[in-house]
């Protein structure tokens, strides 16, 4: 083989996978994939808990998820051109403290979701947090933590949603509106769903909801209202599976953000006796002392029918960021609850009825 045979011989092979590499390239600067995550623990006390034999007593603990959930995801999206982008959400929760996963069964205990995206909205299927999580955070000051507005409603705010399709408009101008439906996939009914393995409905019906933002640079406004069907597809429990508006806004003056909400609860197929109505209202302000540190206070009251009647929660807490990404955070509430009234000072179960409790937490949050 005579010699510039043999260099053509060598280049072509280059040639073939030096275009194969530039494709390569080419295709990952269209494809964008990120990990993510958060990790939150910190020191947990709570007053008058139940004890062994019927005794209460305050409890101290190390605990996960009281400044904000800990979780890892995956995220991404592919450039389709034109402007279409698909995405995609793998996103599972756990509690720091011990390592368990939490928020459900299964690997992606809070998102696994894939959709497409575009000049024309925003289009996912999968399952996805509730179609108020969103807003709801936006309009607490405390942004969710275990004293929040959670508390004196029962999590009802915070579940996630299976089998669901949901879609986002564009933003207009600072306006944008979200629908969300979750199917209960039952044979012969668009609301019924698949009864639990223990037997029990709560949260297993079909889930529908609307939520409509206004977010400007100094404020906002949110409207959301959204249904959650027990596996009848009737609204037969007021912290499960009921009906729910919330109304809201915040407004920023320089270093002042104020906080001001309402949410309505409604189960008309609640049993006789039970409570079939909740009003919950909260204000609540944040100020930036400095560029790192932030302080909160909130007031939260609910009132509920049936004979429960009131309860107050209120709260006052601080974050200082270390960084971008860590932060240290103190929080401290009480929970005044009414004679009739059972609520817990956070999130959950474990509340006493006409009985009040303290909480205080204090830990660290990065982000990745």
């Amino acid at each position: 083989m005579k010699k510039a045979s043999k260099v053509a011989f060598i280049a072509k092979p280059l040639a073939v996978a030096a275009v194969l590499a530039c494709a390569s390239a080419a295709v990952q600067a269209q494809t964008n994939v990120t990990i993510y995550g958060r990790i939150d623990a910190g020191i947990n006390y709570q007053s008058n808990q139940a004890g062994a034999n019927g005794s209460r007593g305050s409890k101290w603990g190390v605990d996960g998820n009281e400044w904000g959930t800990s979780m890892f995801g995956f995220k991404g999206n592919e450039d389709l051109g034109g402007g279409l982008k698909a995405l995609f959400t793998l996103e599972s929760g756990f509690d720091a403290s011990t390592g368990n996963v939490n928020g459900g069964s299964g690997l992606w205990t809070r998102r696994s979701f894939v959709g497409l995206s575009g000049a024309a909205g925003t289009l996912k299927m999968g399952k996805d947090l509730a179609l108020q999580s969103d807003p709801i955070w936006a309009l607490d000051p405390t942004g969710q933590q275990a004293l929040s507005t959670a508390t004196l409603v029962k999590q009802r705010n915070w579940p996630q949603t299976s089998n669901m399709v949901s879609y986002e408009t564009p933003n207009f101008g600072g306006f944008t509106a979200t629908v969300m439906h979750g199917f209960g996939e039952v044979a012969g009914s668009f609301t019924k769903g698949q009864l639990k393995a223990d037997g029990t409905n709560n949260n297993n019906g079909s889930r529908d909801g609307i939520s409509l933002a206004f977010v400007q640079p100094n404020y906002e406004l949110r409207a959301i209202y959204d249904v959650q069907r027990d596996s009848n597809g009737t609204y037969d429990d007021l912290y499960n599976n009921s009906k729910e508006l919330t109304l809201g806004g915040t407004v920023t003056i320089d270093k002042l953000k104020l906080f001001a909400g309402y949410e309505n609860l409604r189960a008309p197929a609640a049993l006789a006796g039970n409570p079939d109505r909740a009003n919950h209202f909260w204000l609540g302000a944040n100020y930036q002392i400095t560029p790192a540190l932030t302080l909160i206070g909130a007031a939260y009251h609910v009132n509920v029918n049936a004979g429960v009647g009131k309860a107050n929660l209120f709260v006052i807490g601080g974050n200082y960021s270390l960084s971008k990404r860590t932060l240290l955070y103190a929080t401290v509430g009480t929970v005044r609850n009414g004679a009739n009234s059972d609520f817990a000072v956070e999130y959950g179960t474990g509340g006493i009825k006409g009985q009040n409790q303290n909480a205080f937490y204090t830990g660290i949050s990065h982000s990745f």
